[in-house]
Order: C-alpha cells, then structure tokens, then sequence
C-alpha cells in the first residue's frame, strides 16, 4: 500500500469536517478516488454521493485543476442560496481568481471572470458560454434538477468536461435517460451512508419510531383512502411491463402514467396518485404527532441542535407552537426572508435557538449548521428527501456528540416500520446503518429520554486524509501508483504545501491523457433505472401558452449599479440603466420562454 494512501492523523487537531481548501488543507481519500474515476471516465460523469460527505470539495478541486489547465468554468446552481453559498466557497478556496455570479442581481459574463457562478434558469436563459478561444468545465450542482423544459437548457454543449453533483440521480419521468446521461455520460463514482460510516466521513445514529394512533375519525379517513388505492393498483399492477418492486419504481411509473396516458392507465395512475397524496395529508397532520412533540422538549434542549422535518408549512406551525413554551424555536418557509433566514440559521449556530422546523426546504441545498438531532414528523416522500433529510444529522461528529434520529409514525399505516406494505424507503435505509434503532409504543414512551441520551461511540472513526503533501518524498511515493489517474489525482488535485519538484513532471500523466473518451472505453456505474410502462393513449396537450419576453409579469428591482426589471415567473433580470426612468424600456429575456 502507498503510504500517501493510508489513514492520516486529522491535521487541525479535531473530529471535525474542515474545508479541504482551507488551511492545513486535504481532500478524503473517497474524494480522491472519486475524482480519479472521474478522469478515467474521460472527465465527464456524474459523482453521486450522500448528503453531508463533502461533494462541494470534489467539484472545487476540479475547477482548480481546470483553471491550471486554462479552461473557463461554470458552476450551475438551483437556487440564489446555493449560488450564494458556492461564490463564497470558491472564493475562500481560490481568492487570487475572479469569481463572477449571474442572476439574483449578478450580470458577470464569462469573458470577465475566471469562474461564474449561476442558477439554472439564468444559465437557461443568458447561455453563458466560454470565452472565445477556451474550453470550459461545466460543474452542475444538484445535477438530478436538470430535467425540466427550460432547465435543460442550461446544460450546454459548449463545455466539453462536465462534471454533475447528486445525492442520488433517481427521477420519476424519462429525463435521466433522455437528457442527464447523454449529456454527462453516466454515473462514474457513488458513495453511500454505509462507505460514509465505515470510514469516518458520516456519524452512525441512533433511531428510535415513535407509534402514535390515529384518532376514529382519522382511521375512518385513511381506510376510505386505502380502498381506492386497493382498486386503482389492481389496474396499475396488471399493466404490462409495469414494475411491481421495489415500491419506488411502482410510484415513478405510476407518476409517469399520470402525466403522459390520456386512458384508463392514465386515469387509474391519477387516481391512486391523489388517493395516495391524501392518505399521508392524514398521517402527517395527525393529531397525535404534535401532542407527543412534547416528549421530546429535554433532548431538544440538551442537543447540539435539532431539525424538525415537516411536509408542510401547516406542520410545522403545528410543531412550533407545541414545543414554543418548552424551548426555543423558529421556522423557515420558502418564504422567509433572506436576511431573516440567515439571522435564524446564525442563532441556530450559536446556539441561541434549540431548534428549527421547515417544510422541505432544508432537504436540499441550503448550508444549514451542525445538529445531532433530527425529529422526522412527517414520513419522506421520495427516496432523495431521505437522503437529504439523513445527511443533514449525520455529518460527522466530534467526540461526545451522537447522531440520533426520532421518526413519530402513525401505527398501522403506511408509515409504520413494522407494517411492510408499501413501506416508505427512509425506514428501510436509516435501519440499515443505524447503531441502534427500536420502536416505543405509548406504552414506552417513558424510556424515549433514556434512549435518545447517546453521545456517540467512545471512539470517533478517523477519516482517512490525504494532504497536504509536501515536497519531493511525498511525490515520489505518488509515482507508485501504477494507475495514471491516482498519480494524477495526487499531483494535482490533492493539495501540497509547496510545488512538487518540476524535474519529477516528465513523469506525471499529461492532461490529455484523460481527454473526452470514445463512449465505450468510459468505465461508467451500472444503472438502477426505473422501467418505464407503454402509453397506450397518450394524453391530448392543450396548446401551452409560451410567455415571452414583455408578456410575463415583472416588477423593478434594485442592482449593484442601477435598476433593473426582474421577471417574476423565474427570477431572470434584464440589463441594468443607472437610471429608474430608462428601466421600463428594457426587455427580460426570460427563463420562462419555452
């Protein structure tokens, strides 16, 4: 074994994840060969690795590198909050280069910046392409977004090196295999909680399923439901090609049916659709959930911080003013403020609040503080959300601070982890890599506390570092490595604190090397893709009114250097005039052109 290879002591000291980019810099030796799989795939592939094991670093070491080699770079966000988060990163990471952003006010252009930061609907709309004369990297961040109308144009064919970035790449309609694949080629590297565990990246929690019953009117509701999904899948499941396990390719093809079939499929997939959309309306808003909330009032205040999953802004209102008189406690909504969610997040850091509760919103993309406890009210709707919710409590932990989970269930319905039928996938996979998982029925509500009081092993698992290298020694010992993209990926992607001797070049692998490879030489993941039922009738599309440049709503807004209009359907502003008066000449150039 190289010894560049073998587990390093952590360089600051401490159990806690640091920035590879930053001071006493490294990468995870997972990222590494991540990236390494990356290169033999000819630099085109997409990295699908669970939440809060370090993707950001990946992507950031491959920009360096791009920018070494000349290249322009794109990094396509889905939101103003991850394009926010990105600028800053980047530029914590690389503060001698030009960080541009586009949309939310930014109108930097390719030509003048080293690296551009933009949403997806500002990419869609603007096509920011490289700069005359260079190629780019096009660095796509929640790559799995990318399937819609318009988004799909922001993935442009310009940038030859594409890299995609995605919890999991699983979508319900057809687009991973009619857009993300041919356009970044496949899935070159994956990492799941279980790798994530075992070598020390994520924290290995504790779960304890919280039974609540259902109240009578309740149960009379959710057995209503039940029987008309009983008899829109006994249609569903007698269609030919129709995936039958596991129970999300069932959904993903019933969703498609929906959206696609005019017939009796389309209608029966409709129906059960709705039929199962109600059902868990009815669990997640039982009664019972929010009066057990209470329970939970000690481990919230002795956490390092607590997240309240929620489906819906209702919910966690619901949440909010059961647990408001015991401990401290705020939501964000969509529709909070910037200003007034990054005040919460700060609190919620320092520890001035306990606790947050959001529907959704915190599943993806937003950089929110450490927490050790998350409290799931209502079950998770696809196996991304779980992913998500499961990495934003198992980041890795320092000494004396464990991982929990409490997942309140309603008993007997499709939510219960001892049922089996049509169970939900955040059971089963937070089951698998837990360090303990039990069920408390009322009976046992009693011993939650006692359960919930785990600080993690005795022994944190120490990630296996590489980095910084230094000097000559540690490049000899790089050029081992039989594999060109290892020696590679240890000379230009691993951070060093000095150049490595430039008499020791001739022997690196040059860049071209890992050029764009013909197709079939690219040693890409095997796929677990949904298989996709016949439309035997498809639906009858009214004619879509496309809005067009001066037809959609738009409002004036404030920029850097004057004023602007701003289209409200997708965010995207035209040009900026220093002055207010000159504003309602200019044109918006939307994303919501189709």
């Amino acid at each position: 074994m190289n010894p560049l290879l073998e587990p390093q002591p952590d360089p600051n000291g401490t159990s806690a994840d640091t920035n590879p980019m930053a001071e006493d810099p490294f990468l995870y030796r997972w990222q590494v060969d991540a990236l390494s799989s990356w290169l033999r795939c000819g630099r085109q592939g997409v990295i699908e690795a669970v939440t809060g094991s370090g993707k950001t670093n990946v992507a950031i070491a491959a920009a360096e590198d791009a920018i070494r080699r000349g290249l322009f770079v794109l990094v396509v966000v889905p939101s103003r909050v991850l394009m926010e988060q990105w600028s800053e990163r980047l530029g914590e990471a690389m503060p001698e280069l030009t960080i541009g952003r586009l949309g939310d006010s930014g109108t930097d252009r390719p030509p003048d910046c080293d690296i551009l930061v933009t949403t997806r609907h500002s990419a869609a709309s603007r096509k920011p392409v490289p700069p005359d004369g260079k190629e780019g990297l096009l660095i796509a961040d929640e790559c799995h977004g990318f399937g819609g109308k318009v988004l799909r144009k922001s993935l442009m064919k310009e940038y030859v090196e594409r890299l995609g970035l995605t919890a999991t790449l699983q979508r319900s309609d057809d687009a991973v295999d009619t857009l993300l694949l041919p356009y970044f080629g496949g899935i070159c590297y994956r990492y799941g909680f279980g790798e994530a565990i075992a070598d020390g990246v994520c924290a290995q929690p504790r779960v304890a399923f919280v039974a609540v019953p259902l109240t009578e009117s309740e149960r009379a509701d959710y057995i209503a439901t039940e029987q008309t999904l009983v008899d829109s899948r006994r249609v569903l499941r007698s269609i030919k090609d129709m995936p039958q396990q596991p129970f999300g390719a069932f959904l993903a093809a019933v969703q498609f049916l929906a959206a696609n079939d005019g017939g009796p499929h389309g209608r029966a997939a409709n129906d059960y659709l709705d039929a199962f959309g109600n059902r868990r309306e009815i669990v997640a808003n039982s009664q019972a959930k929010y009066e057990a909330l209470g329970i939970f009032a000690d481990p919230i205040n002795q956490s390092d911080g607590s997240l309240l999953f929620t489906e819906t802004v209702r919910a966690a209102n619901h949440a909010i003013n059961r647990l408001d008189p015991h401990t401290t406690i705020e939501i964000i909504t969509g529709e909070t403020p910037r200003r007034e969610r990054e005040q919460i997040l700060s609190d919620f850091r320092e520890q001035r609040l306990r606790a947050v509760a959001a529907p959704k919103v915190l599943d993806e993309g937003v950089d929110v503080p450490d927490a050790n406890l998350g409290i799931v009210v209502s079950a998770s709707r696809t196996r991304r959300q779980m992913i998500q919710r499961m990495g934003r409590i198992l980041r890795r932990k320092k000494e004396g601070s464990g991982a929990r989970f409490v997942i309140i269930f309603a008993s007997d319905t499709m939510e219960d982890p001892t049922a089996g039928a049509d169970a939900d996938g955040f059971v089963g996979e937070i089951q698998e890599i837990a360090e303990d998982a039990q069920v408390f029925a009322p009976d046992r509500y009693g011993q939650i506390a006692e359960f919930l009081d785990f600080s993690g092993p005795e022994k944190v698992n120490e990630p296996n570092r590489i980095g910084p290298l230094t000097g000559t020694v540690d490049l000899l010992e790089a050029f081992q490595l039989a594999d060109p993209a290892e020696r590679y990926s240890l000379a230009h992607f691993v951070p060093w604190t000095a150049p490595y001797n430039e008499d020791f070049a001739e022997m690196l692998p040059v860049d071209s090397t890992f050029a764009a490879l013909p197709e079939e030489r690219r040693p890409y993941r095997e796929l677990d893709l949904t298989n996709l039922p016949e439309v035997l009738q498809p639906k009858k599309r009214k004619k879509e009114k496309k809005l067009s440049t001066g037809e959609a709503p738009l409002r004036m807004v404030q920029t850097s250097d004057g004023f602007a209009l701003q289209c409200l359907g997708c965010g995207t502003l035209s040009a900026s005039t220093p002055f207010k008066f000159k504003v309602m000449e200019q044109t918006v150039e939307c994303g919501c052109v189709g």
